[in-house]
């Protein structure tokens, strides 16, 4: 039997990494999708064959060429996970339009294109499956948040809606929305303060690893879950159960 392929996007650091990874470790083909590859695409490794690919996810040329490679290199496509993305954290006064459609663009725009392109890939063999990568600041308000989580919002409204348009090919459609996680992204876009408060907000108290949030995208993908589609799975140390972080308090405190 031909081993099972997946496009994981953002494939290069973080969530997506770990993602790769996990896929790979379970004898998963996978194409690491991603605009911090170097080059154009690389070679399979040999012993995980995985492939890297330069795609700038904003762009439908670069999108279209990432399906060429899939189907060249694998004639088919199992699962894609959409995790490429960026976090943009800034009260409302600082957060222009341009600004908040450009976290649009990079968030939601962005996961309805590569969907699309897949469609017709995954819809082959018995139909495949999505799993969208949203947020808890989906599911909730978040302070200095508002870009961010209308967008991982509509990622997860999405969600609900291509499981249902596109049950009827086979294609199963889920949504993973992790709370806070230790990746390059989260400490670039996070202050201290910021953390400090959000550490508060977690009644685990402390944050994912994103090799715990790749291993539920993996079990969501695979059919372990094939009866399960449109759903959100909160992966978040129980944080969506709380009111969120409260940086004012923590500014009050400190």
């Amino acid at each position: 039997m031909s081993r099972k392929v997946a496009i994981v996007t953002g494939g290069a650091s973080g969530i997506g990494l770990a993602t790769c990874k996990r896929f790979a470790d379970l004898g998963w083909n996978v194409i690491s999708a991603d605009l911090s590859h170097t080059s154009g695409d690389t070679a399979p490794e040999p012993d995980t064959r995985t492939v890297g690919v330069r795609v700038d996810v904003t762009d439908e040329g670069d999108i279209r060429r990432l399906r060429d490679v899939a189907e060249k290199l694998f004639g088919r496509v199992d699962t894609v996970v959409t995790s490429a993305g960026t976090a943009d954290n800034a009260p409302i006064r600082h957060t222009t339009p341009d600004r908040f459609r450009r976290t649009l663009e990079l968030n939601l725009v962005s996961t309805f294109a590569v969907v699309r392109e897949f469609v017709d890939l995954l819809a082959g063999d018995g139909g495949g499956s999505v799993v969208t990568i949203a947020s808890v600041s989906g599911l909730r308000g978040s302070v200095d948040r508002a870009a961010y989580s209308a967008s991982k919002g509509g990622v997860v409204a999405l969600t609900t809606q291509l499981a249902i348009e596109l049950a009827g090919e086979g294609i199963r459609v889920n949504c993973v929305a992790p709370g806070s996680t230790l990746t390059p992204l989260a400490s670039r876009a996070q202050s201290p303060e910021m953390q400090s408060a959000i550490l508060q907000s977690i009644p685990l108290s402390r944050y994912a690893e994103p090799a715990e949030i790749a291993e539920v995208v993996t079990f969501v993908a695979g059919p372990g879950a094939g009866f399960v589609t449109g759903q959100t799975w909160t992966v978040d140390g129980g944080q969506s159960m709380t009111a969120g972080w409260n940086l004012a308090k923590e500014r009050h405190d400190s």
